[in-house]
């Protein structure tokens, strides 16, 4: 039997018997200490590394929040190929809990999370998600986890990558990978991880880029940018108009600019937007928030997280429209104009012969 193995049974002994799990740790000294990537969650601290029956002493206890790891040269990699190298870890295992409030959290929590701490929006990395690394199922997260650090190249190929989930009540596990059967595969070299990370980065960069075209520019199409149909040598530009288009430019440069810190009038919306009301949006996860108070709402405007094209309802109402929709006020009521009038007709007098 080996030390994943005997883990697990008397993990089940344990949580069967209400008893802590008792491992023999001399029997598996070849596979001992084990490493182990958890959450940060304290409902862990009663549990672990006691239901795994392994020794503390044994034991080498790392933690990140919701147990992320980000990529196979990520600073979380880097400290677990450390503990192997240096602290002699034999085993490693990426264990997840149920219940994990990272799991719950979404961007728009996120973003009022560092709202609430003095960090603006506009200091955060474009894509939250991809940064942070956050998920949406504790399962998905540990196998994840676990195939990262099998390809890093810093992790041998001969050290067991396992992967597991406990339930936060009972202390129960759940074996979702088992590393012994991936044992020998071969990683990929420093430099090729290198490479592989940046091309990540460019791809994710690219899609960024194009996402924010698609917004900012939804007449914009790609493939139909074409080259001008003129020849080679002749004259597009009239330098007369190009003189006075740059003078207008300069001129435009020249004017005095508000000051920083000077609050800035109120557009349009923002004056006509009823801030009285509650309001339900949908954000760019696709999700559903409300009911928000309207005051709230201009403030997600104003930093960015939303804009007046952000689909919207008034709370109640059923009906969704752009949140501009909200600001244009009632038109005025149609006042029917009276029928026409046609003049009578003329009576001819009848002569008499």
């Amino acid at each position: 039997m080996r030390l994943l193995e005997a883990i697990v049974e008397a993990n089940q002994r344990a949580v069967a018997g209400g008893l802590k799990a008792n491992l023999n740790a001399p029997e598996f000294s070849d596979a001992l200490p084990l490493v182990a990537l958890t959450c940060i969650d304290p409902r862990l601290n009663r549990l672990v590394p006691e239901m795994l029956g392994v020794p503390e002493e044994q034991f080498i206890w790392l933690r990140t929040a919701g147990n992320i790891i980000t990529g196979p040269l990520s600073s979380t990699l880097r400290s677990l190929a450390l503990a192997c190298a240096v602290k002699g870890g034999k085993e490693i295992a990426i264990l997840g809990h149920t219940d994990c409030l990272v799991c719950k959290t979404t961007v728009m929590k996120l973003t009022d999370g560092f709202r609430a701490l003095g960090v603006d929006r506009a200091k955060l990395p474009e894509n939250l998600n991809e940064y942070f690394g956050l998920f949406a199922s504790e399962r998905q997260n540990v196998i994840r986890g676990a195939e990262i650090v099998r390809q890093s190249p810093l992790i041998g190929a001969n050290v067991p990558v396992h992967g597991l989930l406990m339930d936060v009540q009972t202390g129960k596990l759940e074996w979702l990978v088992n590393g012994y059967q991936t044992l020998g595969v071969t990683a990929p070299s420093f430099v090729e991880a290198v490479r592989q990370t940046a091309v990540e980065m460019v791809k994710q960069t690219a899609t960024e880029a194009l996402d924010l075209v698609a917004a900012k520019l939804p007449e914009f199409k790609l493939g139909e940018m074409k080259f001008p149909e003129f020849k080679i040598g002749e004259t597009t530009i009239d330098p007369n108009k190009w003189l006075s288009q740059l003078q207008s430019a300069t001129a435009a440069k020249s004017e005095p600019q508000p000051a920083e810190g000077v609050q800035q009038p109120a557009t349009e919306p923002e004056r006509k937007f009823d801030q009285t009301r509650k309001y339900r949006v949908i954000g760019a996860d696709q999700k559903v928030y409300g009911p928000i108070d309207g005051s709230k709402i201009l403030e997600w405007v104003a930093d960015g997280r939303i804009d007046w094209q952000t689909a919207s309802q008034i709370d109640g109402s059923g009906e969704w429209k752009p949140l501009s929709a909200w600001a244009e006020g009632p038109k005025p009521a149609t006042i029917p104009l009276p029928p026409p009038i046609h003049p009578a007709p003329r009576l001819q007098k009848i002569r008499k012969h």
